[in-house]
């Protein structure tokens, strides 16, 4: 996945969590303890898909 995508992806979601977290909870405090969080969270998952592409990548090159 492109940085790009990723991106907006990641700023779409953060925008959409903010809005129902604050909605629910009224708290601007816990809105952004959530939308880190979730921040944070989505960036792991990135450079976890970025690791197992490096890895898949390294064992097709091998066998190939």
């Amino acid at each position: 996945m492109p940085f790009r995508i990723f991106y907006r992806v990641l700023l779409l979601v953060l925008c959409s969590t903010a809005l129902s977290v604050y909605f629910a909870s009224h708290s601007i405090r816990t809105v952004a303890v959530t939308t880190l969080t979730c921040s944070l969270l989505l960036q792991v998952a990135y450079f976890a898909s970025v690791l197992f592409l490096i890895w898949r990548s390294s064992c097709a090159s091998r066998a190939g």
